[in-house]
């Protein structure tokens, strides 16, 4: 594959290939990890530091896709057959190579912006526009940042999902935080992501969360432009945990936008942190952040807090009842929001009477003088 991209003749040869597998409307996923590796192949001569190879006329013939294809993988008789006989250079294909000499591409390495970056794309067009190939990862290819780096310069929104589909396909960690750095430059930018950049960017995320390293900043400006909404979550119980990894870090309480904040009430969550998130609670009450300390604890009395010993769980129910009770002294219109917990469907949580308890007083305007000491 390497010697047809890095000569002249080849190149032209290899797009009408291309041009007749994107017209395979149902290409097998097979073809996807071979795209995949043809990708890498464009930098294989730079790579390895290999002289670059030149190919005698006829030895490119109408047999150039079972070149590119291994055996025993065959597209369509169509698309072998019109092939070998359409294109500006059919006659060349049919006839020997005396007569056109003339019309031979120069021998050296042609310019890769001019040439090999719209190849690059219909290649990877070809092994992932129709879809995201979830039950398989493919083999590492030695110079795929460079494909990635590539890609997300191009400009091109279409293909940068391109990309971010085979980092997803990939799978590998490094990988997916490169990806995850050229898409939050990308949303740094105008125009803003067309749907099919934003619908990878979340798919990325959610399948891909656990390979991350700890949440940097670049996640808070990506997921903030991602706006993702329940409606776009395939699995909200992943969502939810990646949610309060993000707004327990570090970068995470004052970057991320209260669009997810509220979001968080709506999602389910197991083994909630709360001995944490009572830490990150008095962090926002410091800074004197209402709204995103309201959310927060409307979340903290909604969620399970499993696996924690006894004397932990009654030292953070006491702790939550303090913040909750102040925080309805200093605005009793949220009142409403913390009465609606307990009716939330599904099994009580054990800290829920201690919730209505608390709003039983509000309502009846019983509130202590003095709050209790955690």
């Amino acid at each position: 594959m390497t010697n047809f991209i890095v000569n002249g003749d080849g190149l032209e040869r290899l797009e009408f290939f291309l041009r007749f597998l994107l017209a395979w409307k149902k290409r097998p996923t097979r073809l996807t990890a071979m795209a995949y590796k043809w990708c890498s192949d464009f930098f294989e001569p730079a790579g390895s530091g290999a002289p670059f190879q030149t190919q005698r006329q006829d030895t490119v013939t109408g047999r150039i896709a079972h070149e590119f294809l291994p055996p025993g993988f065959d597209p369509p008789e169509n698309v072998l057959e019109a092939f070998t006989c359409v294109g500006p250079l059919c006659d060349l294909i049919r006839s020997g190579d005396a007569s056109h000499h003339t019309r031979e591409c120069p021998r050296e390495w042609v310019n890769f912006e001019r040439r090999q970056r719209p190849l690059l794309f219909m290649i990877l067009e070809v092994g992932f526009r129709l879809g995201v190939p979830m039950f398989f990862r493919l083999d590492h290819t030695p110079h795929r940042n460079l494909v990635f780096k590539h890609a997300f310069s191009s400009g091109d929104d279409e293909v940068i999902a391109d990309a971010v589909c085979a980092s997803i396909a990939d799978g590998d960690r490094m990988l997916v935080d490169s990806c995850v750095h050229y898409l939050a430059e990308r949303v740094a930018q105008d125009p803003p992501l067309s749907p099919r950049v934003r619908k990878m960017g979340i798919t990325l995320i959610e399948h891909m969360w656990n390979r991350l390293e700890a949440p940097g900043p670049e996640i808070i400006p990506l997921l903030n432009h991602l706006s993702v909404g329940a409606e776009d979550m395939g699995d909200k119980d992943l969502w939810a945990l990646c949610l309060v990894d993000v707004i327990c870090s570090p970068v995470g309480s004052g970057g991320l936008s209260i669009h997810y904040w509220h979001l968080m009430e709506e999602l389910p969550h197991s083994n909630f942190p709360i001995a944490h998130a009572m830490e990150l609670a008095r962090s926002l009450e410091e800074a004197e952040d209402w709204e995103k300390l309201e959310a927060w604890m409307v979340v903290a009395w909604r969620t399970y807090w499993e696996g924690l010993e006894e004397p932990t769980r009654l030292e953070s129910l006491e702790r939550l009842k303090q913040v909750t009770l102040k925080h309805l002294r200093r605005r009793p219109s949220a009142l409403p929001r913390f009465e609606a917990v307990p009716r939330w469907k599904g099994p009580r949580p054990h800290h829920y009477p201690a919730l209505e308890d608390i709003c039983t007083q509000v309502r009846a305007k019983r509130l202590p003088l003095e709050l209790p000491s955690p």
